[in-house]
């Protein structure tokens, strides 16, 4: 039996610098003479910059004198709050007095805010487009023209998965320090090698080639840090320029209008069905709002909407589709990845088709999604060509069948005393873990093992999993392991964390350079001892021959004495992804008088292969429901006609408080593994994903309304059981 992995190990790397008040976060780093960066921000949504005038004697320095680089605007703003100038002084405070000094001449142009108009194209985001419709894709499989002739009932809707403002607890900031040769950069990034990047392909025509970027403490994150936006790059540029220590840090309004937003597709669609409810086929517009026309930036978000295309499929027998994939540009704050990218999406489309579908046929929710899985799959392509790598969906059905009806029966028990209670159901439409993880392992003299990791994790624990890795290896306890990430410093090369990818990626390179490193220090004790490695036992984090024997601390020393280094890296390479999936219930009651909402019951039944720290795990499976469950009945991101935005801080912008924190029931089913060497597949975005149609499901079927739009407010309770 394993003795580390699947064991639920606190997180012993990351909380006690945490817990005890030590945990250094960008805002703490400090140094003397370091001049403070405010940014000028545009007031409008779209309009050209016709002059900008600054205090006499600041150092300040408009888009015209800085390099250029992708966001900053030079002559035409494209949304509210696009950097355009920045100041900087002494003193934060001073900083900000003479940003508001500044004088920008505008001549304010037509702004296209609602994505609906954008379409008639009347109005353009930007002076130099054709047509605010700047991508388009087409997915298309089977004969839909027969599953619609062939229909028993067709159901015809808009679904509309709502823009959502990415909340983390730290908004982004930055600090720069040129030492005359070296730029250091301290960031709340989630992408230390991008910004890495980036910053020596605009610095090297300076002369700056020797960068290197730290990534302190992240107070969260959830896809929004990964883009590396100007004015990362920009106060390292001025570093650079004055000789002196540059430090920035949004307010939290100016971290809602210009840190990438999230979600904004809706679908319009008909979906085919027979008199059992199988769905015989899907034919739609698939609509993204990818918000400001930033060509660099929207044709990679756009990955986001097709990506949501080709999985419509869901889990499910679905042989036809065709659906118009449409990228629309406006002047809102430009979309970017957000726990999920396209996922969420996806399984809330597919989803909400299945439960319009049952209750138009009059069929049970959970019943229609019976009849419509697949049954088991292995290395399985979908007609839309995504790949599924495993998963025993039919079986996930019946472990959760019995808690379904649990379920029901304290719902129709809640009825009967005259409450309006409802039930809820989702299967999740998952693929995670992409692309290349990077880690070294290394063994010091005193015996203890050192991990080194490429990735960027930034609140998940990843750290106390990656030790648990190392530790299972090395048959020696987690305490025994050291870990250090978020320094390009201390790896050659590394990945961003998003994606669910860590763990299942970069614990796989853990694993491996940690074996590699163990026959390698076999070697050594076989020279030392005169004997084949093979006769050599390995137990307890000793080595053992009738020869003698040799702990760790003697093995690296004797290593080192040899002119053996005792360390190895490892660079794992996952091809092409996992395929997590899961079935999530929730109990919900509606008060009749306030239309407010109340979780009663949420339970989650989640394969993601192999659980190498049930804590970690579980703590992910509570704060992703609670944020899906966040879209679904709350978070609300409003602009103004003129494009202003109006949720521009946390009075107006609605997440949930401790108050609102539902507990959840998880069972990790583990009926699949993936094929990498822990056989894990990525948990992080899965119950987000999930949370957010099994409440609107549960709240549909507590009012007996159909509902087309989120957050399912209150308000909007209350008129739909008027109706």
């Amino acid at each position: 039996m394993p003795r580390e992995i699947g064991r639920p190990v606190k997180r012993i790397i990351e909380d006690p610098s945490l817990i005890t008040g030590k945990g250094r976060f960008v805002y703490d780093i400090d140094f003397k003479g370091t001049l403070y960066a405010v940014f000028i921000r545009s007031q409008y949504a779209h309009a050209k910059i016709k002059s900008i005038r600054c205090p006499e004697d600041a150092l300040c320095y408009t888009a015209k004198d800085l390099p250029d680089l992708i966001g900053l605007a030079k002559e035409e703003a494209l949304y509210q709050g696009q950097p355009l100038a920045v100041v900087l002084a002494e003193d934060e405070y001073k900083a900000r007095d003479l940003a508001e000094q500044v004088e920008v001449e505008y001549e304010p142009l037509p702004a296209v805010i609602d994505v609906e108009e954008a379409l008639k194209n009347v109005n353009k985001a930007k002076s130099d487009l054709s047509s605010n419709i700047v991508l388009e894709d087409n997915v298309e499989i089977g004969d839909v023209d027969s599953a619609f002739k062939n229909a028993y009932k067709v159901v015809e809707a808009e679904v509309i998965n709502q823009r959502v403002i990415p909340s983390a607890m730290e908004p982004r900031g930055a600090v720069a320090y040129f030492d005359g040769r070296r730029l250091t950069v301290w960031s709340s990034t989630q992408n230390v090698f991008g910004l890495k990047d980036t910053l020596i392909q605009l610095l090297s025509k300076y002369g700056v080639n020797d960068v290197r970027v730290v990534q302190p403490f992240v107070g969260g994150a959830f896809g929004s840090k990964i883009y590396i936006y100007p004015e990362e790059a920009l106060i390292s540029y001025l570093a650079v320029l004055t000789g002196k220590p540059i430090k920035w840090f949004n307010t939290r309004t100016e971290e809602f209008m210009s840190t990438n937003h999230g979600r904004d597709m809706r679908l319009k669609f008909k979906a085919a069905f027979d008199k059992e409810g199988k769905l015989l086929g899907i034919e739609g517009t698939l609509i993204m709002d990818l918000g400001a026309p930033i060509r660099e930036i929207y044709e990679d978000s756009f990955g986001m909407a097709t990506t949501a295309a080709r999985l419509l499929v869901g889990r499910y027998k679905v042989n036809a589709l065709k659906v118009k994939v449409l990228g629309v540009a406006t002047n809102k704050t430009f979309i970017g990845p957000y726990r999920g990218a396209g996922r969420p999406e996806a399984t809330y489309f597919v989803e909400r088709i299945l439960n319009l579908g049952a209750r138009a046929l009059g069929v049970d929710q959970f019943e229609i999604r019976e009849v419509n899985i697949i049954d088991e799959v292995s290395h399985y392509n979908t007609p839309t060509g995504m790949y599924y790598d495993s998963g025993k969906y039919r079986e996930t059905l019946k472990i959760a069948k019995p808690f379904y009806h649990e379920l029901l029966r304290k719902r129709d028990e809640l009825r009967a005393k005259g409450k309006l209670a409802g039930v809820g159901v989702a299967i999740v439409s998952e693929i995670a873990s992409f692309g290349t993880g990077t880690a070294r392992v290394q063994l010091t003299p005193n015996g203890r093992i050192q991990v080194v990791s490429g990735f960027t994790p930034h609140g998940q624990g990843d750290a106390t999993a990656f030790a648990q890795i190392a530790a299972e290896v090395f048959d020696v306890d987690v305490s025994q392991i050291d870990v250090l990430w978020g320094d390009t410093d201390l790896i050659s090369h590394g990945s961003l964390t998003g994606g669910s990818t860590t763990l299942t990626v970069g614990g796989s390179a853990v694993y491996e350079a940690s074996i590699r490193l163990k026959e390698k220090l076999l070697r050594v004790v076989g020279e030392k001892l005169g004997v084949r490695p093979e006769e050599i036992e390995y137990r307890n984090g000793k080595f053992y021959h009738k020869k003698g024997e040799m702990s760790l601390a003697d093995t690296a020393r004797e290593a080192l004495r040899m002119g053996v280094y005792p360390e190895e890296e490892y660079s794992y390479t996952i091809r092409p992804y996992t395929s997590p999936y899961g079935i999530h219930i929730a109990l919900v009651e509606v008060d009749r008088e306030t239309g407010f909402v109340k979780v009663l019951e949420y339970k989650a039944f989640d394969d993601v292969g192999v659980v190498v720290n049930p804590l970690l795990a579980e703590g992910q499976v509570h704060g992703g429901a609670l944020q899906g469950i966040s879209q679904a009945l709350y978070e609300e991101t409003v602009y103004s006609t003129e494009g202003s935005l109006i949720t521009s801080n946390f009075s107006d912008y609605v997440i949930p408080t401790a108050m609102e924190a539902v507990k959840v029931e998880w069972k990790s089913l583990a009926l699949a593994k993936s094929d990498t060497p822990l056989g894990s597949k990525g948990i992080g975005e899965l119950p987000a994903i999930a949370a957010t149609p099994t409440i609107l499901h549960a709240v549909e079927d507590a009012i007996g309304k159909n509902i087309y739009i989120m957050p399912t407010k209150p308000e909007l309770i209350l008129k739909l059981l008027n109706s």
